[in-house]
């Protein structure tokens, strides 16, 4: 059978076909190929292919999951129906290569944990930086609104002074004459005194 043949037996496109043969080859499933390495495939791969896409729809698991374990139930059923037809001999090739097998699994699993081990570290030092970030994004707020609240507190006419450290001791506060002067207008224009 050919790509087409399969997708159309399963309901799905071509691609979709590839992407299933792709993740069986990785789980350890072995698909014939012709001369020119193209994949063919026969009812026994259609089937297989057909509880894959099941499995994948059914349970929510990834492509590469389901077909690690649809790979698993099928070594498990040629392995049974082997030692049935084998001599007792071989139990320990079998054994070998299921055990070769479980290896395999535990390596990619390593794999696939040491990758997201690395995905998390990366995401927790991305976090930090920001955390650094708001952090001084709040002090420099804090700041502005400290020199906001003491420009708020400053007097209007200390606008006009220059620095503290060169205004004359000797000179009146503008706020006292000020009020000096508002006074004397007061006593001057208020009827009665005088």
């Amino acid at each position: 059978m050919k790509t087409g043949d399969v997708a159309s037996f399963l309901g799905v496109k071509a691609v979709t076909v590839r992407k299933y043969a792709m993740a069986l080859e990785k789980a350890g499933y072995l698909l014939e190929r012709s001369d020119s390495n193209n994949r063919s495939y026969t009812e026994k791969d259609a089937m297989v292919m057909r509880e894959l896409a099941t499995l994948c729809k059914d349970s929510g698991i990834s492509v590469e999951k389901s077909a690690m374990i649809v790979t698993a139930r099928h070594m498990q059923f040629l392995s049974d129906t082997e030692a049935s037809n084998m001599p007792v001999a071989s139990e320990g090739n079998r054994y070998d290569k299921r055990y070769d097998q479980a290896i395999e699994l535990l390596k990619q699993i390593a794999e696939h944990s040491q990758q997201q081990a690395g995905d998390m570290a990366s995401m927790r030092e991305q976090l930090e930086q920001q955390n650094s970030g708001i952090a001084a994004l709040q002090q420099e707020l804090l700041e502005t609104k400290q020199l906001l609240a003491a420009t708020a507190d400053r007097k209007w006419w200390n606008f006009f002074r220059r620095s503290t450290d060169k205004v004359d001791p000797a000179a009146p506060d503008p706020e006292t004459e000020w009020n000096r002067k508002k006074q004397r207008e007061r006593d001057i224009y208020t009827p009665g005194r005088g």
